[in-house]
């Protein structure tokens, strides 16, 4: 008897709401609790305490179906709703060309430097398109270009070829030369 006596007053303290809660669903939580809490106290029997503790889970189960059902749709609706006026938020999914052109670039991309007199660039010229830019300082021979290009196109195609989209992919470039830093 005493057992339940101790589990019927300390269950409450265990399953209460923090007194911080703000949302609906903790709100309906802590009234329940609240009014579990009146009914324990004012209860004369054990099977009106047994009583109490029935209303509790009873009205728990309420807060839980109804009115925080309620909340979590109205919260999934916000979160899939893109926010007019804030760009950015919505989500986005790039394209096959645009995924492919982020990925080489990311891996290629160069700035002219002294060891290494050239600059190289690739970005999508169309869908189906990459788009090789190399600029090079006129100290640069022909035979360097071509091998610095030639690399490039084929980590394209290899990176390509690693997602299946080999057979779509077109590759074009523009060579520039500017004059050498002395």
């Amino acid at each position: 008897m005493n057992r339940w006596l101790l589990c019927a007053l300390l269950l409450p303290l265990w399953l209460t709401a923090p007194v911080y809660a703000q949302s609906p669903c903790s709100d309906c939580f802590y009234a329940a609790e609240e009014e579990a809490r009146k009914c324990l106290d004012n209860a004369i029997s054990a099977d009106d305490k047994h009583g109490c503790l029935e209303t509790r889970q009873t009205r728990h189960k309420a807060c839980s179906n109804n009115q925080c059902q309620k909340v979590r749709d109205e919260a999934e609706i916000t979160e899939t709703q893109a926010t007019p006026g804030r760009p950015g938020l919505s989500p986005y999914t790039p394209t096959e060309g645009e995924w492919l052109a982020l990925i080489v670039r990311a891996g290629l991309r160069r700035e002219a430097s002294p060891d290494r007199p050239y600059s190289l660039d690739i970005f999508l010229a169309d869908p189906q398109t990459l788009h090789i830019m190399v600029r090079h300082a006129s100290t640069m021979d022909r035979e360097q270009v071509r091998k610095v290009i030639e690399g490039a196109r084929e980590s394209i195609r290899n990176t390509a070829k690693g997602y299946g989209w080999d057979k779509w992919v077109k590759i074009r470039e523009t060579v520039e030369m500017y004059k050498a830093k002395k």
